[in-house]
Parts: structure tokens; C-alpha cells; sequence
């Protein structure tokens, strides 16, 4: 990577290089520079007591190197949050699991505080607008492959359904609830979200160019005509990440999701393929 990349959402700005010598720690602290300039130029000035270090690395020794904005040796943290996502130096995804999931539950207590004696219905709507939306905020970005996270997010909905139900008798089944609330699994709602994505991307519903991350397979002799090749990946953070994970899946699709014309009829096809 031998430019800076500098996306900027709203009050979220950042900065990323691939760092692997002395040099390349030089060149990010003149990106900062840089930046330092172009506020200067624009009237703007960046708040240094809240810029962060983020290093994403599995080396057990990283390029040492400090940074620093108006002077200010800019702290070192091993995970920070980002457009409402927590990064961690691992990609594991360890704590933004454990923050949603915290904020999820805190939810579901409040609302059987206050609105235990309502109906079903409208504790069901409570847990779809409240507490649903926490743990699959940007899922397709973060979706979580280790069993820790799946269990942990898996949990509160089975909570959840413990909420909405008002059975709270430990020899009843969740499974049981989960069936007759129809609900299905976070982890294939997920699923579902990355396989959405995927379509967006393909077909230029989104700022993402499509043909930089994925070649088509030329192969016709098993599965649908708009698989994709994997790429080779020497990780498991990589190999379970939004690309390398989602084509697996993409590939897997039992129909060409190119014969779908519209986001919300491959959308219908997931739901009754894979949701069921």
C-alpha cells in the first residue's frame, strides 16, 4: 500500500498503511503531516487527545513506532471503535462481541422491567426494534466465525425468547420457543446479510468496485455461472473475512443469483432457501 488511504464518514476520519519497516512508519507520520496541513488550509483542526494508534498485526514483535498529531504522542490501543464497529489488533472481533452483546442484554432488563405484563406481540416488537438491531449492526462487515462470539450473540436471543414468551421455567425448551416464534438463528440472519451484500457489490448497488476483488470462475462444469474464485489466504483471520468467506458461500447458492433482477427477489429466495 504506498499511498495514504484516508477515509472520512461524518466526524470518523482514519488512516491506514501497511507497515513493515521504519520507512513505512516515516511515511504514515507524514500522512499525518500532511493531514495536519490540510486541516490548517480548510479551518478545521483535529481533536489529537482522540486519535488513536490501532495496530492490526499477528507478529508477536510489529515495526516499533510512535505518532503524533499537534506535537501529541498519539496513544496505542489494542482495540477502538470505528463508524460504531471495535477494531482489535486481532480482527477477532472479541470485543465489539462482548459490547453489543452488554448493551443488548442491558436492553432486554430494561424492557422486562417496564413492559413484562404487554402482550407477545408487543414484547416481540420490543426485541425486533430494540434489541435485534444491536447485534447485527453492520453484521456483514464483523460476521463472527468463532464459536465464543456465535454462542455469546446466539445467547441473547435465546434470552430473548425467554422474554417474549414469559416462560421463564429452566426445564422448558428454547429451542422450542425459537421454533414457535418462527425466529431464525442470528448466525443465518448474518449469513444472509454477507450473501445480500455480496449482490449489492456484484451488481453495482454500492460504491464498491467489484471486479478488484472478485474474478469470475470460468469452470461451467458444477454450480450456478456467477461463482466466483476463491482467493488463497494464509490466515484464518483472512480466510474468514467478508471476501474469502462470502464467495464460499456465494458459490454455494443452489441458483444463479444472477436470474434475479431485483435486490428483493434474491432477498425472497434467501429467506425461503436458507431461512427456513
Amino acid at each position: 500500500m504506498r499511498k495514504m488511504v484516508s477515509p472520512v464518514y461524518a466526524n470518523d476520519s482514519l488512516i491506514y498503511r501497511n507497515i513493515t519497516s521504519p520507512g513505512d512508519s516515516a511515511a504514515l507520520q507524514h500522512d499525518l503531516d500532511a493531514l495536519q496541513k490540510w486541516e490548517s488550509d480548510w479551518l478545521m483542526s483535529f481533536n489529537e487527545t482522540k486519535c488513536q494508534v490501532l495496530q492490526v498485526t499477528n507478529k508477536r514483535k510489529p515495526t516499533p513506532a510512535s505518532y503524533s498529531i499537534h506535537g501529541h504522542t498519539l496513544e496505542t490501543v489494542n482495540s477502538a471503535k470505528y463508524l460504531g464497529v471495535h477494531l482489535d489488533s486481532r480482527l477477532s472481533f472479541n470485543t465489539h462481541v462482548d459490547t453489543i452483546t452488554k448493551k443488548a442484554n442491558s436492553t432486554k432488563a430494561f424492557l422486562s422491567r417496564n413492559i413484562s405484563h404487554c402482550s407477545q406481540k408487543v414484547k416481540e416488537a420490543a426485541y425486533t426494534t430494540f434489541i435485534r438491531p444491536t447485534v447485527e449492526y453492520a453484521a456483514s462487515a464483523w460476521d463472527t466465525h468463532t464459536q465464543r462470539n456465535t454462542k455469546k450473540l446466539e445467547q441473547v436471543q435465546r434470552n430473548s425468547a425467554r422474554f417474549v414468551t414469559g416462560i421463564y421455567d429452566r426445564r422448558s425448551s428454547v429451542t422450542s420457543m425459537l421454533r414457535n416464534l418462527n425466529w431464525t438463528s442470528l448466525q443465518d440472519r448474518r449469513l444472509c446479510s454477507r450473501l445480500l451484500m455480496m449482490y449489492k457489490i456484484r451488481f453495482d448497488l454500492v460504491d464498491i468496485t467489484w471486479n478488484q476483488y472478485l474474478i469470475h470462475h470460468r469452470s461451467s462444469t458444477r454450480g450456478h455461472s456467477s461463482r466466483f474464485l476463491q482467493p488463497h489466504t494464509n490466515s484464518s483471520v483472512f480466510a474468514n473475512s467478508f471476501f474469502p468467506r462470502t464467495i464460499r458461500d456465494w458459490n454455494k447458492l443452489p441458483v444463479d443469483p444472477a436470474n434475479y433482477q431485483s435486490l428483493d427477489s434474491f432477498k425472497t429466495m434467501l429467506r425461503d432457501s436458507l431461512l427456513k
